[in-house]
């Protein structure tokens, strides 16, 4: 029997499925993925609920084939006559597997590729307490019906093993990746409204109540009173944009504080900035953190999630405690007076991200991945039994207890 995924000749034909294709950190992985994947025995299919939004145009330039699903609920007949194209659509194009990337298409798309016969990934790309508590009960189903699990940290699959009783080798890790030609520390340089900044702090963020942006603020306003031509650059939209410009108000710090909207291509703005803080209470692996990275920021962020298989405290860049306003803002002192320190470690954070985390490497990755979930569904249909060796298959009874946990902490 052969030891390892066979090395095919033809391309791997996948559909990767997302609800949107505009602006998120999702949809952006799935463009930069399904842009890259010819290079690496991949053949890319890219379906979605909704068309249009900024990377549907990417995917649609790069002449890849796009799929309109239009399922508008799960409670309408949307979802029937959504379903009826998809499964159209795979034995059409003979796909041989199918990826959803996001909650919505994992809960749609896992079901209808199992009784397609089709091998399946569904995604976990953050931590479960960030979902509703519906789709949380759902996802205990889906991690069961999935062929695996595609995580993008160590983290995630630490949290799915331990907290939702998933089986290790169910789970498929893929770190994110970024792309160099676009995110390097090549020409940095202040924005206009920067000039003069003795320091400048920043972050680029969905302005939503896990990234805890105000922690940054208030350890910010610390900072300034030690160095008043220190600068604070915020760049994203979201609900707490108005609840944090009051706050900076608040402190008498908004002079100090320049607010950007969300932007397409942050690359620019993120090399104006000397420290990237990322003081999030919950998260996975962080695109904006990587970028930053790769564009020669030195990293601060707090110590959750896949952070820490970034970034080294101490050694290219600093951690703190998610929460600890007291330890960010003397980091931030101490790194304002040691610009020599700030430096060695914005470089050594830099040359890591670009020697391990690209999104050719990614790729690469996730195409290897794709190779050993089929060599894995043939053995099973090889060595199909009553009982699989290894199933990671919960007994119902073990499932039902579980989603009554999940709802009895919501109510508590």
């Amino acid at each position: 029997m052969s030891q390892g995924p066979p090395i095919s000749q033809n391309p791997i034909r996948v559909l990767i499925l997302a609800r949107v294709l505009d602006v998120g950190g999702i949809e952006r992985d799935v463009s930069k993925f399904a842009r890259r994947f010819s290079r690496y025995g991949v053949e890319p299919h890219v379906a979605c609920f909704n068309p249009g939004g900024a990377r549907w145009q990417e995917i649609k330039n790069a002449g890849l084939p796009l799929l309109t699903v239009p399922v508008r609920s799960f409670k309408s007949k949307s979802a029937f006559d959504g379903a009826r194209i998809l499964r159209r659509y795979l034995a059409e194009n003979r796909i041989d597997i199918v990826h959803a990337f996001d909650v919505p298409a994992d809960i749609f798309g896992v079901p209808i590729a199992r009784l397609s016969r089709i091998p399946v990934l569904s995604s976990q790309l953050c931590y479960r307490g960030l979902c509703s508590i519906g789709a949380r009960v759902l996802m205990l189903v889906i991690d069961r019906l999935a062929t695996g699990v595609f995580v993008n940290c160590e983290a995630i699959a630490n949290h799915l093993e331990a907290d939702w009783m998933v089986e290790r080798n169910h789970i498929y890790v893929c770190h994110n990746g970024f792309e160099p030609e676009e995110f390097n520390p090549d020409s940095r340089k202040r924005l206009p409204e920067l000039e003069g900044a003795s320091v400048v702090i920043g972050t680029v963020a969905l302005l939503r109540p896990e990234k805890n942006l105000g922690l940054l603020i208030d350890a910010f306003e610390k900072l300034s009173r030690f160095d008043p031509k220190a600068r604070l650059l915020i760049v994203g939209s979201g609900p707490m944009e108005e609840s944090l410009k009051s706050q900076a108000a608040n402190h008498g710090i908004s002079q100090a504080c320049v607010f950007r909207e969300a932007v397409d291509k942050p690359a620019n703005i993120m090399r104006s900035m000397d420290i990237f803080v990322l003081p999030s209470k919950s998260e996975a692996f962080s695109n904006s953190l990587l970028e930053a990275m790769a564009c020669g920021c030195c990293p601060v962020a707090s110590r959750i999630g896949g952070t820490p298989e970034m970034v080294s405290d101490g050694e290219s860049g600093r951690l703190f405690d998610s929460g600890d306003t007291e330890k960010l803002a003397e980091i931030l002192i101490n790194l304002s007076k040691s610009p020599r320190d700030m430096k060695r470690m914005a470089e050594t954070a830099s040359s890591f991200v670009h020697a391990h985390f690209t999104i050719d490497q990614a790729t690469r990755r996730l195409a290897n991945i794709y190779k050993k979930l089929l060599y894995r569904n043939g053995l099973e249909k090889e060595e199909a039994q009553p009982k699989q060796a290894g199933s990671s298959v919960m007994p119902e009874e073990r499932v039902k207890t579980r989603a009554d946990e999940i709802i009895a902490s919501n109510r508590s």
